[in-house]
């Protein structure tokens, strides 16, 4: 039976953190490990982990100061132990019994580092379906790093990936799943996009990031990076590739990096990065933010 970890980062998750363990615990056809980091929460959550801990020798978990998201989960991938796969929990949703064996035997065929993502069930808080969406987007390097697709309580790696992510840890980071799937493509591992769902992502007012954002407050976010932001989100990530990883970088990711790095600077590279054909996403409103936000300096 395959042996697979289960990073769980909590914060404040009292009201629905019992049903998304017991949803982990009752996975099939596979040997569960659990680790879980609390990032500083305030009610009872670490109480009812303590209660799990107590009656499944599987679960561990350690709290630390409050990190967010992102690099919460960046510290379990350093704290995670050997396994055969690994995989991402949100504290708020439910895994149906199949979720994790699912992704196995759409892993097992790769012995190269690969990563596994599917389509989700939204649902609201009492667990009634929304929607489902499948995971959409421009599935190569350039697509990811113009838009990330990636959710991360869906992704599941094999051990030479989650290897490849330990050996570097990022200064700047958006979110842990992106930054793997990144990863990932820039080295020429295998990503596998799955259409079909096996989890129900929760929709509540106390999500920490949710799938989709209040139409005023998306308008907003998008033109604080447009305009506010100093910060060029896409030079800094392909900075951080290159930093970790430059010597097992693919041709193509090397190029797509090099000029996302020279293009504020260099006309060259900025006129590549805009004429360039597979530097483009599926979605034609996105690519002429791209474009703008190149032109602006602020990509």
């Amino acid at each position: 039976m395959d042996k697979v970890q289960v990073l769980l980062s909590t914060y404040n998750g009292e009201k629905y953190i019992k049903e998304q363990l017991e949803s982990i615990l009752s996975q099939e056809d596979v040997e569960i490990s659990l680790l879980i980091r609390d990032d500083g929460s305030c009610d009872k959550t670490i109480e009812i982990i303590e209660n799990f801990k107590n009656k499944y020798p599987n679960i561990s978990y350690y709290s630390g100061e409050n990190l967010g998201p992102a690099r919460s989960f960046m510290d379990l991938i350093n704290k995670s132990g050997n396994f055969d796969f690994y995989a991402f929990s949100d504290q708020d949703d439910v895994w149906k019994p199949k979720k994790l064996i699912s992704a196995i035997n759409s892993l097992k065929s790769n012995n190269k580092p690969s990563l596994y993502m599917s389509a989700m069930d939204i649902v609201d808080e009492n667990l009634n379906l929304i929607e489902t969406k499948k995971l959409n987007g421009n599935f190569c390097f350039e697509g990811e790093m113009i838009k990330n697709f990636a959710t991360g309580c869906t992704q599941v790696l094999n051990n030479a990936l989650i290897e490849v992510i330990k050996s570097y840890t990022p200064n700047y980071i958006i979110m842990h799943d992106s930054w793997i799937t990144r990863v990932c493509y820039a080295i020429g591992g295998n990503v596998i996009i799955d259409s079909n769902s096996n989890i129900l992502y929760r929709q509540h007012k106390g999500n920490v990031l949710g799938y989709k954002d209040d139409g005023f407050q998306k308008l907003k976010k998008q033109f604080k990076i447009a305009f506010l932001d100093k910060v060029c989100m896409r030079v800094n990530i392909a900075k951080e590739l290159k930093n970790g990883y430059e010597k097992m970088l693919t041709p193509n990711a090397k190029e797509v990096i090099d000029n996302l790095i020279s293009y504020p600077h260099d006309k060259i590279a900025k006129k590549w990065l805009l004429k360039n054909k597979n530097f483009r996403t599926n979605d034609t409103k996105i690519n002429l933010k791209m474009k703008l936000s190149i032109y602006l300096n602020r990509f």
